[in-house]
């Protein structure tokens, strides 16, 4: 029987029937698109593993677990069929229209952006998994964030400065939160473009900024179920007796945001924080005089953070520190991709 298997193995390889090696051309599709991933690609991954798997450990503490789980799992599939950096596909052709130009060029742009899209859905799955490693004790380490504030500075940092401002500073300080959106976009296009007349995309220090700047919010976002904590706006005996914001422009359209996207127990490190800042360090070898009108953006912000008692003092303290960390990561990791 083993012989006549052999002499059938042996006419079908002679004819060239041989069964296909699919497994073995599946291992090797996967291997090409695993080189083609730079640090970005291997964080997003490694976030999204990580977020499912804890969702399947702590299933019971987590709501929708299995949504997310799904989600995730057809993420790290969707980055496998994403084409290649620095492949042929990004060149533009002879003969090319100017519209066809103009789509290659989007879709580039997306190809080594795409994270940054998926930072808010992100941020707002964490109200689902904030919880899960202790869902006896939720929110347990604020206690230690209100002890650490009173401990470096004397009370409570949030109420201390909010109800030294008015009118006037109360919007500055809601502009200065708001600021963050066009920190970040504005951050990524200016690390894409390269700054005024550069042709070359990305430019020189995009992967070093763009880098550290996603790490800066996943070393933020790995914490948040680990250590929960509500920020001071969501303490009623610690709201109580304070005046409301008031302001005109920012105060309302911040107020509106929180409204509608607000997330419980993200709050140490600050996110926002950690990414403007990382942001904007990232920037700073390739975009010094920008970089330096950017920190003094992200200045504001931490201060913002704390005056609209959206943070702990520590929190803005921690962001920074793992905003640095991304930084320092990223600076160390990046690489241009050839052909980039």
């Amino acid at each position: 029987m083993r012989q006549s298997e052999s002499q059938l193995d042996g006419a079908l390889a002679a004819r060239g029937d041989r069964f296909p090696d699919t497994e073995g051309r599946s291992h090797s599709l996967i291997s090409e698109r695993l080189v083609g991933w730079n640090t970005v690609d291997w964080a997003m991954a490694i976030y999204a593993t990580f977020v499912a798997a804890l969702a399947v450990i702590c299933a019971s503490a987590v709501p929708h677990w299995p949504f997310i789980v799904l989600w995730h799992t057809g993420l790290v599939s969707a980055l496998l069929w994403l084409p290649a950096r620095g492949a042929p596909w990004e060149r533009p052709r002879v003969g090319e229209s100017p519209s066809r130009a103009r789509t290659r060029a989007v879709f580039r742009f997306l190809r080594y952006t795409y994270p940054a899209l998926l930072l808010t859905p992100f941020f707002e799955e964490v109200a689902l998994t904030v919880n899960a490693v202790f869902p006896s004790a939720p929110h347990w380490f604020e206690g230690w964030l209100f002890a650490a504030d009173r401990a470096l500075f004397g009370g409570i940092p949030a109420v201390m400065l909010s109800e030294r401002g008015g009118a006037i500073l109360d919007e500055i300080m809601h502009a200065f939160y708001f600021a963050y959106f066009p920190l970040i976009i504005g951050g990524i296009v200016l690390a894409w473009t390269g700054g005024p007349g550069r042709r070359e995309r990305p430019g020189t220090g995009f992967h070093t900024a763009f880098t550290g700047m996603m790490l800066g919010f996943f070393l933020s976002y790995v914490w948040y179920p680990f250590l929960p904590a509500l920020g001071p706006w969501e303490h009623p005996e610690v709201m109580s007796g304070l005046r409301s914001f008031d302001g005109w422009v920012f105060t309302r359209i911040i107020q509106r945001i929180i409204d509608g996207a607000a997330v419980s127990g993200g709050c140490f490190p600050s996110a926002h924080v950690s990414g403007a800042w990382a942001l904007t360090f990232g920037l700073y070898p390739t975009h010094r005089t920008t970089a330096r009108w950017f920190g003094l953006i992200a200045l504001g912000l931490s201060i913002a953070c704390v005056y609209t008692r959206y943070h702990h003092g520590v929190d803005v303290i921690a962001g920074f520190t793992v905003g640095a960390i991304g930084a320092a990561i990223g600076y160390r990791l990046a690489r241009p991709v050839p052909n980039a």
